[in-house]
This record gives C-alpha cells, structure tokens and sequence, in this order.
C-alpha cells in the first residue's frame, strides 16, 4: 500500500507531465483499440456459421493462355448447384442457392418504405446448407414466389410484440410477400448479411430462370461432409463441370472453378487483404507512438525525479521496489486512460460507428474481448516496465548530487520513432484526401452535376406519362429515359473475337432519342441516333473491337433480341467513355442503343438542386402513389460507390490528428527537460554574447538532426503503403512526389514551430536567473 500512496502522491503532484500522459494514453489506447477490435471483427467474417470449415462457396476465375485474372467471381451460374451436388455424392451433403447482387427492392409496409433492410434470396435447401437456426418455419415455403422469412431482430423492430407470421410486406410494390418464417440474426461481418430472405422464385420472376453460361448472379454454397472435402472437389470440379457446359472461351481462355470455405471468402478479396494490412499499420503506428511518448515523458522527467527514487533507497528501497512503483503508476494511469476512453466512444459512439462501418456492439463481444485486453496489456507491459527499469538502476548517490544523465541516446530514438509515425500516417492521409477528391471530381464520360435519376419498378404501361408529367414541374429543365442509369451494372453481352474468342463483355443499355443531351454524353464522332435499332458506342469497345476510323456503319456484335430488337444495331457515334462500373473496376466497353424500353428517368434539375430534388420526390410520390418511384442525384450515387474510401480517408483523418497531439506532446516534453537540463549552458552562451536567435537555432538544429531523416523515411514508407492502397483503383496514380516532400518540409516547419515557442522564454530569459539556480 505504501507504493501505491507513493505513486498517488507523485501523480497529484503532477511529476513528469500526469494530464499529459493520460491525453497520450487515452488516445492511444482508444485509437489502437478500436482499428484492432475491427481487424477481428473483418478476420472473422462468416464464422459465426456451424462447422464453417465445411460450408464452401463456388468460384470461378478466367485463365488466358496459362495466365489466371486478378481476383474470382464468388457469382455462378443456377444450375450449378444442382448438378455439382450430383456430381459428388460422396462430398456434398447439400447445396443451396443465394443472390444479393443487382436488385435490392424497396420493401413497404402500410405503403411506408421501410429503410435499413438487407435481403437475400435463397432457396428451401438454404437452412440445412448454412446451419443457420429457423426458431420458425417451414423452409419448404420459401419455393413460393410470394413467402419471405424475417430475422428475429427485424421482426422485433417492425412488429414489437406481435408475431410476424402472416404479415404482408410489398415489394417495390410489384408484388406482395406473406412473412412465413422467422430466423437468427445474421451476425454484420458476413459476405451475405441480411434482415430478410425472399424465395428464389422471385428473383426468377425478375432476371429469368438461369442457365450455364447466362445470368451469372447466384451465390452457389455447398455443405461438405468434413474439412478435407475441400481439398478433394477442387481436383475433380473442372472435370465435373465438363459435363454440363463448355468453360473453354474461345481457345487461349478457360473459366476455371474451385470453391473456398465460406469464412476465407472475404479475405480472398484483394481490397480486404490490403484494408486490413493498412488498417493494421495504423492503429499498430498510434498504438506504440503513444505508449513510446509515455516512455519519453518518464525518461526526460529523470533528471527531476532522480532525488527522489534515491530517497526511496536510501529508505530500503530495492530495483524491485522501485520498478514496482512505476508499475502502481502506470497501472493507474492506464486505468484513467480506459475510463476516459470509454467516456470518449460512449459520448461519440455515433460518429466512431461511422467512421469505421461498424457497430460498436459487433466490435466489442465476448467472443472479441481478448483484443481490447491484449492491448491494454501490451500497453500496461511496455510502458510501464522500461522507464522503471531504467529508474531502478539509478544510484543511491543521486540524492547527494543533481543527477545529469539526460539519457539522450532513449530521449531521441523514441523521438525519432514518433517523427517516422507522425510522417508516415500524415503521408497517408495526403494521399486518401487526393484519392476521394480525385474520384469524386473525374470525369464520368457524361455531365453529372445537376441530374438527377430514378427507376420505375412498378408497372410501365401505368407510367407511360410519367416523363411527361415532370417535364411539366417548372423546377425541371429537362427529361429523358434509360434503360438502367449511367453508374449501374448494364446488361451485358459476350464479345468475341473473329476467332470466336472471348474478349470482354459489352455493357450496354437503352436510351431514348434525346437521352445524351440530356445526360451531357460527349460525342466524339459520327451523330446521335435518329432511329430505333441506331446505337452510340464508348471509345473503349472501338479500341477493343479494333475498329480504327470505320467504327460508324458497323453493326453492334451482339443478339439483337438481347437489346429487344430484330435487327443488329447500327453504331452511328462515338462517345467518351461512361464508367459506368466506377473507379474499382477498369473500363468497361459500353453501347447505348436507341429503343423505346426505358423505366429509368434522368431528370436535369434546376438550382437549387437539393430543395428541387424534394420537390420532384413530393411530386412523385403524390402523383403516382402506387409507383415505387424515387430520384436521387448521380453525385450522391457516386458519394455511395465511393463510401469505402471516405470511410478509410476519415479514419486516417482521425488518427492523423490524434497522433500529432501525442507527438507535439511529447516534443514539447522533450523540449521542456533539454532547456531544464542544458539551461546552465545556454546561461553561459548568454554571458558570452549568445542572442536568443543562437539559443533557439541551437536547440532547432538538434531537434532538425532528428526530424529530418525520421520525416523522410516516415515519407517514404507511406509512399509505399499508398501505393498498395491505390491498386484497387483502375486507372489510378500517385500524387507526384512533390505534394510529399512539401508535406514533410510543413511537418518540420511544424516541429520547428513548436522548438521555438517552448524554448522561448528560456532563451530570452536573464542568465542570472539561470546561474544562480545552479
């Protein structure tokens, strides 16, 4: 007890810097904790499933001439879940089949709609496939277009009490789905989560019944009898396939299937692997740059505090008994640290959740409660057991003379270990704030600003005049109909090459006759279409399709009645390409073809842009009540397609300007005991004609010693890193390395700043003073 009495007094005293350390702690401590605590939570993903060693999910990849493509497609075609499940007897137990891309209907109950509600649809084998538990049910029932099965949390949410079976739920308010079923949460971190299941009929309904080598959008799971099955169907599925459809495409290119256990699906993705690596780097760099600032608070506190440890000794004490104090201390100063940083994400739980995706409930289970504890023991560990060793060996003779050992060699190596951490994060976040500036502003081959857009999912024939009416609303400069809009998935077809090799697909959709002055399309030869079966083709599909200066005339290389039409499409105009897929993906080769089967309007508003987006919903939705109808802009669908990269650039924001503060802290700390310390010397620099400008070019040109080389690497390293991050990204680039190295010469700047003004009063004070106290 008389340690701990010790360390509370020394701590209410304020000895070495108390308020700071816990503001470095907290930080630290609250930073780290929460990106490892979402590590876990992503290296976890769909384990929650029983045995998911053995729950497996089918790919497929593109083999040229030998060469596989980056990445897999985790999306097949329908009938390979039944015809793979026959195939191997012996190693599948079931098969099920699953879609969440493309449509996500709009669900309304009482003709409200309902928000926050993720579906997936599946068939009646998707319970005994998963292991997920039905509490209610028969899955038989989810054969029926027109049944639905809710989790157990939303039917809570919709209904309270009350039982859900039986209740009605419109779809896009096409068709109406009984609820007949009710199952367990799907835990957050899965690659299908979902509140609702709809039946595979209905997705049927939509897209038509699938077949091989069409529609390759169903998720196809296999439950397998043991783990080493996995390994057993990987060798013999190629063959398998060969049965039921040709995977040759062409004869340089072969799709090649394989299946993963389900919990390796989301770290097979190459976005996820180099996320997680980042984030790791992150909160692994404010982490231990806070705990290596308490060490540098506590070491250059030792020429204050050296009297009194050999006090203690003096006393009796021991090095056991003194590292033990500083054990008390830190231990304390942890605890205040774990209090304030829990007051702090309680208080901000709201913008911490989106800031990184994720609830903090998810983050912080029983199942995940080794990782903030690991942290705080690390911390604890470190922190605690190196300045008090270092104090332990300090000599009992100290308390007959001022102890002068300022340890310097451990003052500028954790220095310089926080300059690299402050430089390389700051680096990163150079280099987010370009990349979501950069997506957000380039080009996507059409005028976005100003337009809105928005998709008839009723009936068309009773929204004949839907155009006409808005194009009526006085806030409305101009409307025009497409088949999907410009940042969408359009329909897709096959390009082959004269040999009958697969090139690449053609995404194309329909539009009408004043649809590309509309939307702002950049022509770039050739005319508009005039005519139905008329098509304007991107830059892209020319160059692919090797069609040089005669691409007008050509017939567009696809099934006419793919595009609903008899005749192949003629192209009569180039236009800049459309990324439509975004900036994740490459260029796509796309095609707009003149045709009257359009459901989706894009609608050029007036400003201000957002009061007459309401107004145009208000209209809608009073006009045509029975449509499920809703405008957004394409800025706010690009904002959507790029969240990813916001939510990553916000968490560099937030940890770039936490550990700046820690660093100036323990700068200005460094700085405190080396003028307190070489204040005798600069006293009699003074008295021999130093002015303040020698004193604090000398203290800046010691602290530049450091900095320099420590911001250069911290520069470089993010370099690197920033490179990895931007590979998700087609068609991307670095920031020239000017931007950083202007960046590392602001951060020196800065740490000269902070020198100068801490070292201030020192360097203009009487030298007088500073002898006498001597």
């Amino acid at each position: 007890m008389r340690h701990l009495y010790y360390t509370l007094q020394t701590l209410l005293r304020g000895h070495g810097g108390t308020a700071e350390k816990i503001i470095s702690l907290t930080l630290g401590l609250a930073m780290g904790v929460l990106l490892f605590a979402q590590i876990a939570y992503e290296l976890s993903y769909d384990r929650f499933y029983p045995n998911p060693d053995t729950l497996v999910r089918l790919r497929m990849r593109n083999v040229n001439k030998g060469v596989p493509e980056a990445g897999y497609n985790y999306f097949t075609y329908r009938p390979a879940a039944a015809d793979l499940s026959e195939a191997f007897p012996d190693l599948v137990e079931s098969a099920s089949l699953t879609s969440n891309l493309f449509w996500e209907p709009a669900f309304y109950k009482d003709e409200k709609k309902l928000e926050d509600i993720q579906i997936l649809f599946a068939d009646t084998a998707y319970f005994a496939t998963t292991g997920l538990p039905l509490l209610q049910g028969n899955p038989k029932d989810l054969g029926v277009q027109g049944n639905a099965f809710i989790s157990e949390s939303m039917a809570r949410r919709l209904y309270g009490d009350e039982s859900p079976i039986g209740k009605v739920l419109s779809v896009e308010k096409l068709f109406d789905v009984t609820i007949r079923g009710i199952y367990a949460d799907v835990p957050r971190n899965s690659i299908m989560p979902h509140d609702l299941l709809l039946s595979m009929a209905a997705l049927d309904w939509a897209y038509g019944r699938g077949t091989w080598n069409m529609n390759n959008l169903y998720g196809v799971l296999f439950r397998l009898k043991q783990p080493a099955d996995v390994d057993a169907m990987n060798s013999r599925i190629q063959q398998a396939v060969e049965q039921y459809t040709d995977p040759h495409l062409g004869d340089d290119v072969v799709t090649e299937y394989s299946v993963l256990p389900i919990h390796k699906v989301y770290r097979s993705y190459p976005d996820s692997t180099r996320r997680l690596v980042i984030l790791g780097v992150l909160g692994f760099s404010i982490f231990f740059v806070s705990i290596l600032n308490y060490v540098l608070r506590a070491v250059a506190a030792m020429s204050r505090r050296a009297k009194l440890v050999g006090v203690h000794k003096c006393s009796g004490a021991d090095g056991w008994h003194i590292l033990s104090m500083f054990l008390w201390e830190t231990g304390l100063l942890v605890t205040a640290s774990i209090l304030c940083g829990g007051v702090l994400l309680w208080l901000l739980r709201e913008q911490v959740e989106e800031l990184l995706g994720s609830r903090l409930t998810d983050l912080f289970t029983w199942q995940t409660l080794y990782v903030p504890l690991g942290t705080v023991l690390l911390l604890f560990l470190v922190a605690g057991v190196v300045p008090g060793r270092i104090y332990a060996r300090i000599p009992v003779t100290q308390v007959f003379r001022r102890y002068t050992d300022g340890k310097r060699s451990w003052k500028r190596g954790l220095l310089t270990v926080q300059f690299i951490g402050v430089s390389f994060i700051g680096g990163l976040l150079l280099t987010t704030v370009w990349q979501y500036h950069d997506l957000m502003t380039r080009s996507v081959g059409f005028h976005a600003e100003g337009l809105a857009v928005g998709t008839v999912t009723g009936d068309i024939r009773r929204a004949q005049g839907v155009a006409d009416a808005i194009r009526r609303e006085p806030y409305v400069e101009a409307v025009a109909g497409s088949g999907s809009h410009l940042l969408a998935h359009f329909s897709t077809y096959r390009l082959l090459d004269n040999q009958g090799n697969f090139i690449c697909p053609l995404h194309f959709t329909q539009i009408e006759k004043d649809f590309p002055q509309v939307t702002g399309l950049q022509l770039l030869e050739g005319h508009w279409p005039q005519h139905r079966g008329e098509a304007v083709v991107g830059r892209k599909t020319v160059e692919t399709l090797k069609w040089g200066d005669t691409a007008i005339g050509r017939k567009l290389p696809i099934d006419p009645s793919w595009a609903g039409l008899e005749e192949p499409a003629i192209v009569t105009g180039v236009v800049e390409n459309v990324r439509n897929m975004g900036f994740f993906a490459s260029q796509t080769c796309t095609a707009f073809i003149l045709n009257d089967r359009v459901r989706t309007f894009n609608v050029r508003l007036k400003a201000p842009l957002d009061e007459n987006l309401k107004r145009l919903n208000a209209f809608v939705k009073s006009t045509y009540p029975d449509l499920a109808l809703e405008f957004t802009t394409y800025q706010d669908i690009r904002r959507e397609q790029n969240a990813s990269v916001s939510t990553f650039r916000n968490t560099v924001w937030v940890t770039t300007a936490c550990i700046i503060l820690i660093v100036l802290m323990g700068l200005i700390g460094y700085v405190s005991d080396e003028t307190q310390r070489r204040s005798k010397e600069i006293a009699i620099r003074k008295v021999n004609g130093a002015e303040a400008s020698d004193i604090l070019r000398l203290l800046s040109v010691d602290i530049l010693k450091i900095a320099v080389a420590a911001v250069v690497a911290g520069m470089a390293a993010a370099w690197y890193v920033s490179g990895q991050w931007m590979q998700q990204f087609a068609d991307s680039r670095l920031l020239s390395p000017a931007w950083y190295a202007l960046l590392a010469l602001l951060l020196l700047v800065l740490i000269v700043a902070v020198v100068v003004l801490k070292a201030w009063r020192i360097a203009n004070e009487n030298p007088v003073l500073s002898i006498k106290s001597e």
